[in-house]
């Protein structure tokens, strides 16, 4: 009973019952033999006071505390702005800023002109990227070709062969395939030249500062 007492003599704004629930309270809680009273959404009510939980009611209470020492802490803190603001105020009317704190200029926006020509050097770099990975993909699809036909002839020959026809009845394709083989060496060379300019060309692109996104 004199827990209950003690316990309400704070104000408290929420009631923890032993079953868990709580209640939202409104003004001061009041007991007298037993019974609490308390008013809850305007109306008064009452229960005994066995059913409350005063530690629990406690532990809510020091939390809205904290809760409401914090939104102190806030309001100073928002006051400390205010402050700040006025000295920012102050210096703009009175005092220059540093020389170090001072902000260059923006660069104008481009002139119609530039803007024209960016788009013509922007076409240009694309043309040039495509020429040179292109040239790419055509060595890569002649050396393809060269060695499907190197393939065609391989089995040409086995055919005849295994028909019985003479080296003789067959030399077309003997002699195609030994001039297909010794272009391989070549077309394997114009790979790598191509991929080297075209690695050439990036790397100028770079050092020109030209936009990656013009490559493509």
């Amino acid at each position: 009973m004199n827990t209950l007492l003690l316990l309400f003599t704070i104000a408290t704004s929420t009631l923890v019952l032993r079953s868990g629930d709580r209640i939202a309270i409104e003004g001061p809680v009041r007991e007298e033999n037993g019974i609490v009273t308390f008013r809850a959404n305007g109306l008064l009510y009452s229960m005994p006071a066995s059913e409350i939980d005063e530690q629990a009611t406690r532990a809510v209470e020091v939390a809205s505390e904290k809760e409401a020492d914090e939104i102190r802490r806030l309001k100073v803190s928002a006051q400390e702005r205010d402050r700040l603001l006025r000295e920012l105020e102050k210096n703009h009317q009175g005092q220059p800023i540093p020389p170090d704190q001072v902000l260059p200029p923006l660069p104008p926006p481009p002139s119609r002109g530039e803007v024209e020509q960016q788009k013509r050097d922007e076409r240009s770099w694309r043309q040039m990227s495509r020429d040179y990975e292109e040239s790419v993909r055509r060595a890569y699809e002649n050396l393809e070709l060269l060695e499907e036909r190197i393939i065609q002839l391989q089995n040409e020959i086995r055919t005849f062969t295994n028909l019985g026809y003479t080296p003789r009845q067959f030399t077309y394709q003997t002699s195609s395939l030994i001039l297909a083989r010794e272009q391989l060496p070549f077309a394997r060379l114009e790979i790598a030249r191509a991929e080297r300019a075209l690695a050439q060309f990036r790397e100028d692109a770079r050092r020109e500062g030209v936009l990656p996104g013009w490559l493509r």
